[in-house]
């Protein structure tokens, strides 16, 4: 285990996610704790529990990972000293106010998204995980006007519909508006419906403006297009120290086998056992892509008009093969 550090959930409700949080824990080979405040114990039984006073008395630095007024962005943090406990919060709620209060720093994942502007507590832990622990050395942010190098995004062949879900929830609040999906294992487009409604609302659809295009079978990159394909076995530079941005620049986060083509660029994820969940090697990439892209300048938004305002009439229509997700499909769900 790393002696660095130790991630702490702090009042996690669902077992689902206390599963994926061990298991980012996991690939940065440090132990996985969690203060249980909401029961969780009673579903999962030898959950690794920590008590408040081990917690707030560990005497290590206490980094919380909250989106809370003053954060610093966990970019820009510096290395962790030894002994270091990366709490993440509740799925609703966040971190307690104890801890907040207690931390001897606090960062935050900042999140461009015009919708969903939150991530799954797991893939936020594991971007948390990987830029305080191993993401030295890293590429300089581009300069304004980032969204005109904001590359396009390939998810390839996602094998798990919940995974494939939450990867677009990343997405959305990553600041991305469509997604390609070359969905041959069936996990989003033509699914029976409760997989479908599982998938959707893993996606968070009901706030999610995101667009998932098809593939298509034989999908090839398009002709001047720069492919860019980053996983965890792939031959070429860590990932925080390749270009992912770009005009003209196609993004690929596979899943499983997923051949890439032979002519595309190479980033390795150097991460042990980031294969076991898509979401959290989708977050890591993404997170790394937006962080390259910068944040948008203050200067571009427009000023606030004076005088009369008008609201649009015009309806917005998907395109032809394109699945737009709608707010009413979550009703029953």
């Amino acid at each position: 285990m790393n002696p660095r550090a130790r991630l702490i959930g702090d009042g996690i409700e669902n077992p689902a996610n206390a599963k994926a949080l061990a298991e980012a824990a996991r690939m940065f080979a440090v132990p996985c704790g969690f203060r249980d405040s909401r029961g969780l114990a009673g579903h999962l039984p030898g959950l690794p529990t920590v008590d408040t006073a081990a917690l707030l008395g560990a005497g290590g630095p206490l980094v919380a990972v909250d989106n809370t007024p003053g954060a610093e962005p966990v970019y820009r943090t510096e290395r962790l000293h030894s002994g270091a406990s990366i709490v993440v919060g509740n799925e609703r709620r966040g971190i307690r106010p104890d801890v907040l209060r207690a931390a001897t720093r606090t960062v935050q994942i900042p999140m461009p998204g015009r919708g969903v502007n939150t991530l799954n507590v797991a893939t936020a832990a594991a971007v948390a995980l990987y830029y305080l622990l191993d993401a030295h050395g890293r590429r300089h942010v581009r300069a304004p006007r980032p969204e005109s190098h904001r590359p396009a995004v390939l998810f390839g062949a996602p094998r798990d519909h919940v995974e494939a879900g939450s990867s677009l929830r990343s997405a959305a609040a990553f600041g991305w508006q469509s997604v390609t999906v070359d969905d041959r294992e069936k996990v989003w487009f033509g699914t029976p419906r409760p997989v479908r409604n599982e998938a959707r609302a893993a996606a968070r659809s009901h706030r999610n403006p995101l667009r998932v295009l098809p593939a298509g079978d034989g999908w090839a990159s398009m002709p001047g297009c720069r492919t860019v394909v980053c996983g965890p076995d792939l031959d070429g530079p860590p990932l925080h120290r390749a270009e992912l941005t770009g005009p003209g620049t196609l993004l690929v986060i596979p899943d499983g086998d997923w051949r890439p083509p032979p002519d595309a660029e190479r980033a390795r994820v150097a991460v042990p056992g980031v294969a076991g969940r898509y979401r959290l090697l989708t977050g890591i990439v993404l997170a790394e892509a937006a962080r390259q892209l910068g944040a948008r300048s203050a200067k571009a938004s427009r000023p606030a008009r004076r005088g009369l305002s008008y609201g649009s009439g015009l309806e917005l229509a998907a395109p032809p093969d394109t699945d737009l997700v709608q707010p009413w499909e979550l009703l029953r769900y």
